[in-house]
C-alpha cells in the first residue's frame, strides 16, 4: 500500500512518460471519479508526451458542453506503481485529472481528508 499526505484538494504526484523514453514530465494530479477517463492533462503537457498519439478521439459531456480530446499511450508512474495507460487532452485542458480508468485498477482509501492510499 503507498500514501500520499493531501492537504486541501486530493492530489497526487505523477511521473508520466513518452513510450519512446524522451521526455518525462513529474505532475500533481487532481483525483477526479467524476471524470471517466485515464489521466487528462493540459495541452501543453500532451504536447510534450505524444509520442505515440492515437488515430482516435474520445467525446466526454462536462458541464461546459461536449469537449473531443486526443489521446495518447504513455508510461505512468503512481507511487511504486508502473503501468502503461493513456493521456487525454485538447487545446481547451488547462488541468490535470486523474479518472476512473486508473482509480479502478487500485484500491482506493482515504483517511479524513488528510491522506489517500493505494493498493492494487
Amino acid at each position: 500500500m503507498e500514501c500520499f499526505e493531501i492537504n486541501d484538494r486530493p492530489l497526487v504526484n505523477v511521473k508520466l512518460s513518452d513510450i519512446k523514453g524522451e521526455n518525462s514530465i513529474n505532475i500533481q494530479v487532481l483525483i477526479d471519479s467524476g471524470f471517466s477517463g485515464w489521466i487528462l492533462v493540459s495541452y501543453d503537457i500532451y504536447k510534450t508526451l505524444n509520442s505515440l498519439e492515437l488515430p482516435i478521439t474520445r467525446k466526454y459531456k462536462s458541464v461546459i458542453g461536449n469537449i473531443e480530446v486526443y489521446v495518447a499511450k504513455v508510461i505512468i508512474n503512481l507511487g511504486n506503481f508502473r503501468f502503461i495507460g493513456y493521456i487525454e487532452s485538447s487545446p481547451y485542458i488547462d488541468i490535470n485529472l486523474l479518472g476512473r480508468e486508473i482509480l479502478k485498477k487500485f484500491d482506493l482509501y482515504m483517511y479524513k481528508m488528510k491522506k489517500i492510499c493505494i493498493d492494487n
